[in-house]
């Protein structure tokens, strides 16, 4: 390249990204911009162009302490470069080998979660004093393209095909309309000084074995293989907002709150059309992945209290209808209410308790439950009932289960799960919002009587 284009292309891109940065409004003057740097050519010369820009800000680096002495050397340079910048600097040391035997995850994996993790205390601490705070990666076209590429090989929806946005949230890529060699160009015109990661020229790592092999490969019969999935991303970026907006106005006439679940009408998801893809759409914000669609579409046909659940949630054949519920263990939790307790807070819901001197009438609602003091011990206990439990239920002279009385009352699973009941002296006194047990009820001998009130 001679001396005439080396300084056309240095000051091209320079131009180039602050015209990206503008015309995207990626951040406004006095905004915090926090920029991830490992020491590489792409995140060297982010900062190079940022400084060019004069905005507010400061560099991270993470050190994984995975390259021995090469580790060490990055974190010396980033903090040499940060020097010389006049920028504040941040480091953080990991022992990513601890980590990956705690998490069972592999080395990539790890350092993204504990890199992230970190990022975000960061940001928390600076967004103090700088509300507006953004945190900056040096991701390129290249790390584009190969994100795309391995998307579509592994499996993905459509925001999988569009790759990585410029501006996500608090994350912003401001070199991703630049090719790594227009990075390389760039730090070579200016001769600036970077550190090479050992590890990038090894095989071990999908992304590399992309980087290195595929794409390559693929250029050899596209040419233009590049340029094509950098469009394609643009599209599908384009595309995913018109489909967003279907999928959320199918969703809103789909999904209704009944009680605290969600619930869907079987008979009106079966007959949508493309299923599996409106399925996939509404059930993947409760967890579930593609590959249990087909499990969820056997609901359809199944009996009720049938059930496929993800890691957070459960979706459950009620009749008619599919209840989405939160999957909840609180079969440990126990609380004591001690005598002269006013309220007690629990799952969700509130008990008021009051004493009354004399008798009363008692009402009939099912969240009330009126008791003789006489036949009561403190402290009461109150928890989730559980397999085996039985009561007497009022006006009745034999015990029952309370299991057989939830499944008399037609109480969908995710109800079941949620009830709870209060105990005396080791006697469930009442199936809350259900049924008191007869042996506490108030009788015209009564003297002092206690109202248990149960407000949702």
């Amino acid at each position: 390249m001679s001396r005439r284009n080396e300084k056309i292309g240095v000051m091209g891109l320079q131009i180039r990204f602050q015209d990206h940065v503008n015309s995207n409004m990626l951040w406004q003057e006095g905004d915090l911009l926090l920029l991830a740097c490992s020491g590489g050519v792409d995140s060297v010369v982010l900062a190079t162009l940022l400084q060019k820009m004069n905005p507010h800000l400061e560099m991270l680096h993470c050190n994984f302490n995975l390259r021995g002495e090469e580790s060490k050397r990055d974190e010396d340079f980033v903090r040499a470069l940060a020097h010389s910048m006049d920028v504040p600097c941040h480091v953080q040391s990991f022992d990513t080998q601890a980590a990956m035997k705690t998490m069972g995850k592999g080395v990539q994996e790890v350092a993204r979660i504990l890199r992230y993790e970190w990022f975000g205390k960061v940001m928390e601490v600076r967004k103090k004093a700088n509300k507006n705070t953004y945190l900056l990666t040096a991701h390129h076209a290249d790390d584009q393209v190969e994100t795309i590429a391995m998307n579509f090989f592994r499996g993905t929806g459509i925001a999988g095909m569009h790759g990585m946005q410029v501006k996500s949230g608090m994350v912003i890529r401001p070199l991703l309309f630049a090719t790594r060699a227009e990075i390389v160009d760039f730090a070579n015109s200016n001769a600036i000084k970077w550190v090479d990661d050992s590890s990038n020229v090894e095989d071990n790592y999908t992304r590399n074995h992309f980087r290195h092999h595929v794409i390559p490969q693929v250029e050899k019969i596209f040419p233009s293989v590049t340029q094509n999935l950098l469009d394609n991303a643009k599209r599908f970026s384009e595309m995913e907002i018109i489909y967003t907006k279907q999928i959320e106005k199918i969703k809103s006439g789909l999904i209704v709150e009944q009680g605290q679940s969600l619930a869907i009408p079987v008979n009106k998801l079966s007959a949508m059309s493309p299923i599996d893809t409106i399925m996939f759409e509404v059930f993947r914000d409760f967890g579930f992945s593609t590959h249990q669609v087909p499990e969820i579409k056997k609901l359809f046909d199944a009996i009720s209290g049938k059930s496929v659940s993800s890691t957070t949630h459960r979706v459950l054949r009620n009749r008619n209808w599919l209840l989405i519920d939160p999957i909840e263990d609180n079969t440990h939790e126990i609380i004591v209410i001690e005598e002269g307790v006013e309220s007690v807070s629990f799952n969700n819901s509130l008990l008021q308790i009051k004493k009354y001197d004399g008798n009363r009438l008692p009402d009939d609602s099912a969240n009330h439950a009126w008791i003789d003091l006489r036949v009561v011990t403190f402290p009461l206990i109150l928890r989730p009932w559980k397999p085996g439990d039985y009561f007497y239920p009022l006006g009745m002279r034999k015990k029952k289960k309370v299991a057989k009385l939830l499944t008399d009352l037609k109480l969908s699973l995710a109800e079941k799960e949620n009830q709870w009941v209060i105990e005396s002296d080791r006697k469930i006194i009442w199936v809350v919002g259900r049924r008191i047990d007869d042996r506490v009820k108030i009788s015209p001998s009564s003297k002092n009587v206690m109202l248990i009130r149960l407000l949702d």
